[in-house]
């Protein structure tokens, strides 16, 4: 028997992380500089990005289905720029040219929007990564490692892949007043375009989950979890945003750390 999540997902799309403000300002443009927050944001997510192989890793690790576990490796292959040929016409006709993303590394794709709009090119990033981001990660992913089965799911679909195509827009259209090229920032169309494959495998197995003891209610509580985590990363990079005066910070965004 399969229960119904949808008050989950209508739920997890009303949280603060996916209504932001933040994510409204970005849209808007209403930042004193749309550049340092763009950059500032290269700078900080990579570090969690670069980990997403790891985050899904983990999740497959808890699942006891077999069915589950190849649905999930199936998304795994994608995060690795393996797409199946419908897939690539797709991301084709909303103007993805298959040859940007095509067996590219989904954190590679986010690499390269890193260094196009300069926040560095150090290949030892980790090493001047800030408290806040560090402390989101290991959070997450003690999360996925220690909780139950269902709350590592409700972690990693609900209160993360549900949300990713409808977080990633304002940055869609932040990027859009500046010039850059289209190719280097394509990490985000390709996951507002590509992840509803994903919501839905994430989905199949959340409802799987909530059909047993407790499955619903831990589902909610990784939901919430990685929700809040998001949340409050938001709030810190909103007021590094805000607090960007001009001719006040020179050099890479990590020389700012709050």
């Amino acid at each position: 028997m399969k229960v119904d999540i949808s008050d989950l997902i209508e739920e997890s799309l009303s949280h603060r992380a996916v209504n932001h403000p933040y994510l409204e300002a970005l849209n808007n443009g209403d930042l004193p500089c749309i550049n340092f927050a763009l950059k500032d944001f290269a700078y900080q997510y990579y570090g969690y990005s670069l980990h997403f192989p790891r985050y899904l890793t983990s999740v497959i690790s808890k699942l006891d289905n077999h069915n589950h576990r190849r649905s999930l490796l199936e998304n795994l292959t994608e995060e690795s720029g393996i797409y199946e040929e419908d897939e690539l016409r797709e991301l084709e006709s909303i103007g993805i040219d298959p040859e940007w993303v095509k067996n590219i590394p989904h954190p590679v794709l986010f690499k390269r929007f890193y260094t196009a709009i300069g926040a560095g090119d150090d290949d030892n990033i980790e090493r001047s990564e800030s408290v806040q981001l560090v402390s989101w990660r290991e959070m997450f992913l003690s999360t996925l490692t220690y909780g139950t089965a269902a709350e590592s799911v409700g972690a990693i679909g609900l209160g993360t892949e549900n949300i990713v195509s409808t977080i990633y827009r304002p940055f869609v259209k932040a990027l859009s007043y500046l010039n850059l090229n289209p190719r280097d920032t394509v990490f985000f169309p390709l996951h507002t375009a590509v992840d509803d494959h994903h919501q839905e495998t994430l989905a199949e197995i959340s409802r799987h989950y909530a059909a047993l003891p407790n499955g619903k209610s831990d589902l909610r509580k990784g939901m919430i979890k990685a929700l809040s985590l998001r949340s409050a990363f938001w709030d810190w990079m909103y007021e590094r945003a805000l607090d960007f005066k001009p001719g006040s910070v020179s050099g890479k965004p990590e020389l700012v750390f709050a």
